[in-house]
């Protein structure tokens, strides 16, 4: 049995372990969001419906999952109104669950606005995981429909190393946390220079 002496700093890190929050597995840059646009093949305001249709598949040795969504508006890029299917990383086949922290996540009968990528099948992948997807929720003074900020909850942000590109200020350098209405939003999203 360790001694008391002993005993006291073996405590102390076994708390200090316990308490420690759980380390992120997944790292992105931090960067505007006007520059990610810029960057997006498409943007776009989408919908969810009340039942998930997805499906998990392997495709060259990682899971991923096909969701279904509904474009209800084509901000910038080239889509379609109407249905959509998102590929995005993770899923579950079989007994056998992927999970990436930080992969875009999405609820039955949610609205978002998506940031996509085209993938070389022509499939699309929301562009930069969770930073991509921004909810759009109800102001609860106004009623109107609001884009918040993405969720970078399980994420490590690190500042962009590149310097800086010297850009006219756009008004979508980052979403304020109160939300910007989706009608400003998708004005200043159309008025990005390509």
């Amino acid at each position: 049995m360790p001694s008391p002496n002993r005993r006291a700093p073996l405590l102390a890190l076994a708390i200090t372990l316990g308490l420690a929050p759980a380390a992120s597995g997944t790292t992105l840059v931090a960067r505007p969001l006007d520059a990610m646009i810029r960057e997006a093949d498409a943007v776009a305001l989408v919908t969810t419906p009340a039942a998930l249709v997805a499906r998990a598949r392997w495709v060259e040795g990682r899971i991923v999952t096909e969701l279904d969504v509904s474009v209800l508006e084509a901000l910038r890029g080239e889509l379609a109104v109407g249905p959509l299917t998102l590929r995005l990383p993770g899923g579950t086949v079989g007994a056998v669950t992927q999970h990436l922290p930080g992969a875009p996540a999405f609820a039955p009968n949610g609205t978002w606005i998506v940031l996509l990528r085209r993938l070389p099948d022509g499939a699309y992948t929301v562009f930069d995981l969770c930073l991509g997807q921004l909810p759009v929720a109800l102001d609860p003074d106004t009623r109107s429909p609001v884009v918040r900020p993405p969720s970078a909850a399980e994420v490590t942000l690190v500042p962009d190393p590149r310097a800086p590109v010297a850009t006219a200020s756009s008004g979508l350098q980052e979403i304020p946390a109160a939300g910007l209405a989706v009608e400003r939003f998708a004005a200043l999203v159309r008025a990005l220079p390509r």
